[in-house]
């Protein structure tokens, strides 16, 4: 599907815009799958920038390759979707930084968060070794398949909400060959799993720490829309109201063109249920909703289809 659409690109473009295929492979189950790398921009919103093996950075375009050793960093209002060749996504919000990388022998795509935060969608499929890597500076995430957000923060730690599937949280040194083989060359299927790993699983998360027990705990409920208003004037402000969730500190609402939320126009924080947006244009709207606990932990979403039209008004 995804990987249809990669290939669309033709490879005569120019050598700085596109960056060469790699050849499909046959994986555990004798599955042909594509390369998960190059990535290819799927959807840009504001500005943002490609960084090359050497941190030098050209603004990023839609339709643009990003590959090994290569990087993405977004402005403090943009939002950037990358497709991954295997059918994988990672959505980039502002003031984010990330660079690719990938385990050639097994075909793993690793994402090096640098800065702010990753949302990822990685297709579930039966392996004996992860399928996605999301490599933060206190652990590494393994995922087969699932929906989670990762993002760090300024006091070296890191936050990880899982929405669906689970990912396997370590605090391995990065640098440590994974998966690890047997004596024959194979994957080993039933390794014991390393002391400090831990199963985030479905509505869980968790803060990792570089020091002490790691414990998954439960994600908020999504916050319940009660209404709309502010359409009017010259410079409208669109506001959604949430009924007030119990246990929430702060409040986030994301505003897309998609369902699946790849195409982010603009997103807002408040401490309070009300949320005020502006700058919009007329059109039907994807919003979703979370709140934030007192961990600072995001918790589930929630979606609503919302046409919102602002009815100008001129003085005569």
């Amino acid at each position: 599907m995804l990987a249809v659409g990669l290939a669309s690109f033709a490879p005569s473009a120019s050598a700085g815009f596109f960056s060469a295929k790699r050849l499909p492979y046959i994986d555990d189950n004798q599955q042909c799958r594509g390369q998960p790398l190059p990535a290819t921009v799927e959807h840009l919103t504001g500005e943002a920038w490609k960084l090359d093996s050497k941190g030098k950075q050209i603004a990023l375009e839609e339709g643009m390759t990003v590959d090994e050793l290569e990087g993405v960093k977004t402005s403090p209002s943009a939002f950037v979707s990358l497709s991954l060749g295997d059918g994988t996504r990672v959505v980039l919000p502002s003031s984010s930084r990330v660079t690719l990388k990938l385990n050639t022998e097994h075909a793993i795509a690793q994402v090096i968060l640098e800065q702010g935060q990753v949302e990822s969608y990685v297709i579930k499929r039966a392996s004996d070794y992860d399928r996605f890597q999301i490599v933060t500076p206190v652990g590494v995430l393994g995922v087969r398949g699932t929906h989670f957000r990762v993002r760090n923060e300024d006091n070296g730690q890191s936050l990880i909400e899982v929405l669906n599937g689970q990912v396997a949280v370590d605090r391995l040194d990065p640098r440590d060959p994974r998966p690890k083989k047997t004596a024959s060359g194979k994957t080993a299927k039933n390794l014991t799993a390393p002391a400090d790993e831990v199963q985030v699983m479905t509505r869980q998360g968790m803060r990792i720490q570089k020091e002490g027990k790691l414990t998954p705990t439960e994600l908020l409920p999504a916050p319940r829309l009660l209404g709309q208003t502010g359409q009017t004037g010259d410079a409208p402000v669109w506001q959604l109201i949430m009924k007030p969730l119990p246990g929430a500190t702060r409040y986030r609402a994301q505003v897309a063109t998609d369902t699946a939320f790849l195409n982010i126009k603009q997103e807002q924080f408040s401490s309070t249920p009300e949320v005020n947006f502006s700058g919009l244009k007329a059109f039907f709207y994807h919003v979703r909703l979370s709140a934030f606990d007192e961990q600072g932990l995001e918790g589930e979403t929630g979606v609503y289809d919302i046409f919102y039209y602002p009815r100008t008004t001129r003085v005569q």
